[in-house]
């Protein structure tokens, strides 16, 4: 994994906590960079509004507060159902049938067995399959640099009550609705999974970030 992937990484699990400094030197020598290498590093996380660079401090990890995220959550919904929408129109059968399979029994087990970090997986498999099958690299752009800034978001709502059992219903209607080929019926459903996580979101704002 190359330095700007890992450190999106990093940064949007927070692995590297908001507020946290990232010295120019210390990126050099964690990857093994020319200093020019890392400062291109820093600018691509700057771009996508990763960190922020101050004067005298160098680069700090940004927050990203309440109001900022449900932005992101109303902008990733219109973009997320373009995504569908094309996913659905460049699909052939058995396109989706490992995905299928990935949102079987093992899907609500992986919940019961509070094993979280294997159902966002799935999710987050189907999303990249998504925008891997909608084939529009602008579009896969903006949705990469919005998950970037909701990531660490999306798994704390998939904890709140209720809210991964209404998740598993939501993303099964979606994926019956690409296998069908019904882009309309696709966009409107990965629509209203994206209202109903902004819903929660609302609900449960002090439990989110």
């Amino acid at each position: 994994m190359g330095a700007i992937a890992d450190m999106r990484r990093k940064i949007s699990s927070r692995a590297i906590s908001p507020g946290s400094r990232i010295p120019e030197e210390d990126l050099a020598q964690a990857y093994d960079l020319p200093r020019a290498k890392a400062r291109e590093v820093l600018a691509t996380l700057e771009d996508r509004s990763l960190i922020t660079r101050e004067p005298n401090k160098g680069a700090i990890v940004s927050a990203v507060d309440m109001e900022t995220t449900y932005r992101l959550y109303e902008v990733r919904e219109a973009l997320d159902g373009l995504a569908v929408r094309l996913a659905t129109l460049n699909s052939k059968r058995g396109d989706w049938d490992d995905i299928s399979e990935l949102f079987g029994p093992s899907f609500e087990e992986s919940l019961k067995a509070g094993d979280i970090d294997r159902h966002v997986e799935a999710i987050e498999t189907f999303r990249t399959r998504i925008t891997e099958a909608a084939r529009n690299p602008v579009l896969t752009d903006l949705l990469e640099r919005i998950y970037d800034r909701t990531r660490v978001t999306i798994r704390r709502v998939a904890l709140l009550p209720g809210r991964a059992q209404a998740g598993i219903l939501q993303y099964r209607a979606v994926l019956a609705a690409i296998i069908r080929g019904d882009a309309d019926d696709a966009e409107m459903r990965i629509r209203e999974l994206n209202r109903s996580a902004r819903e929660y979101i609302e609900r449960y704002k002090d439990y989110v970030l």
